[in-house]
């Protein structure tokens, strides 16, 4: 029987909510639908057990993780029935000021919280996985630090510069772990969908030359990323794996434009894209696409936290670009979306297509 992968989760937000309603539910379930990679490198959602969780919203804080993941602000549906699971939610650390709006609605105040490293050691985490907000870089930072020291391998789904650092990577190789990320890419959410448009028409023969991408959505991630700062910063990680699509220079712009409180964890993303094809024939799309945020991570984050462990098996520590191209907007080297998923499959999947 294959040793349970032990995760620790950072940021009990919705993101955190679907995934841990996943591991109450497919692990019975088997093959139910929904569930992309049933195996993976030799593990089942099932092997996935979370044993610690950290948050600095007082609501969420002192509380068992099964009652924390429907606290407010979190918006995400109940999908599956969660009982108590004996996993208490710590303090955890908050080096950055929140954006006005998202610290008005949790009240969490900066500093550090229990000594992450210790309780990291103490209860044999596996993978560190960090969903906390956009835009928080010595959060991020300081508790790759604490799983680095603890011996853990961390996964960054933040826009933080962490597994694109190489002196970070380079930090984590030398112990044996694994860094991953950065800023996770969603199954089929808006940047995904985009890129795959894009290398549609590029394998059909149509030059694409401008393109824009808007998100409305609710949530708390999403009033997060309002914040001017983190919009510029999201944009600029959007827009350059949109761009990774095409082997030449198109006008593209993206970014949240939007925070709707009663949308909740769904998002619109609307697309204008504008082609060309034989003569310079002009081809125009409108689209919009609505889903819902969390359970459009939730895939990903199960094949990210099996791949990390099955890779860290083989030996192959630092950040591995097939992992990182594969889960996230911003990898230390960009993959189109094919090449990437390709060599993902090759390394962790039984086939070796989609």
């Amino acid at each position: 029987m294959p040793k349970k992968i032990k995760v620790a989760l950072v940021g009990i937000g919705n993101s955190a909510s679907i995934l841990v309603q996943g591991l109450a539910y497919y692990p019975k379930k088997g093959e139910a639908p929904g569930l992309w990679h049933p195996n993976l490198g030799g593990q089942s959602v099932g092997s996935i057990e979370v044993v610690e969780a950290f948050d600095v919203n007082p609501a969420k804080v002192g509380h068992d993780l099964g009652e924390a993941i429907f606290a407010k602000p979190n918006t995400v549906q109940k999908y599956v029935k969660v009982g108590k699971l004996g996993v208490t939610v710590r303090k955890g650390t908050l080096l950055d000021p929140l954006p006005k709006d998202v610290a008005e609605m949790i009240s969490a105040k900066e500093g550090k919280g229990e000594n992450v490293s210790k309780v990291l050691k103490s209860s044999g985490v596996d993978v560190v996985l960090n969903l906390i907000p956009s835009g928080l870089n010595k959060t991020s930072k300081a508790y790759a630090d604490a799983a680095l020291q603890a011996g853990c391998s961390f996964i960054n789904c933040t826009p933080s510069p962490i597994a694109r650092d190489s002196t970070i990577a380079a930090a984590f190789s030398k112990k044996g772990l694994l860094v991953v990320g950065d800023d996770l890419m969603s199954q089929f959410g808006g940047t995904a969908f985009h890129r795959g448009i894009l290398e549609f028409m590029e394998s059909r023969g149509i030059r694409s030359v401008k393109s824009y991408q808007l998100d409305v959505g609710g949530g708390a991630e999403t009033l997060n990323t309002v914040d001017e700062h983190n919009k510029m910063v999201k944009r600029e990680i959007k827009t350059s794996a949109i761009a990774s699509e095409v082997p030449y220079n198109m006008e593209i712009v993206t970014g949240t434009t939007e925070y709707v409180d009663y949308m909740e964890n769904n998002r619109t993303s609307y697309y204008w894209i504008l082609g060309e094809g034989f003569l310079g024939a002009p081809i125009q799309m409108d689209i919009y696409l609505r889903t819902s945020d969390g359970p459009n991570a939730a895939n990903i984050l199960f094949d990210v936290v099996r791949a990390v462990q099955a890779s860290r098996e083989k030996k192959r520590y630092g950040a591995p670009n097939e992992i990182c191209g594969y889960g996230f907007k911003k990898p230390p080297e960009n993959l189109r979306l094919d090449k990437a998923y390709q060599k993902f499959a090759e390394a962790y999947l039984k086939t070796k297509s989609a």
